[in-house]
């Protein structure tokens, strides 16, 4: 993996564990967006190769 995949799970296991402890609605919906942002900036990184 590289340097920016690592950080970017770090960042996504972060938001994971403050979803945890969070019972806002509102935050828990921000936060699930930021994931998936962060989801797709993973995956544009490293786009699969047709095979």
């Amino acid at each position: 993996m590289c340097e920016k995949c690592v950080e970017l799970d770090s960042k996504i296991e972060h938001y994971r564990y403050m979803a945890s402890r969070i019972t806002d609605r509102l935050m828990l919906e921000g936060i699930k967006e930021l994931i998936e942002r962060m989801k797709a900036q993973k995956a544009a990184l490293h786009p699969e190769q047709p095979k």
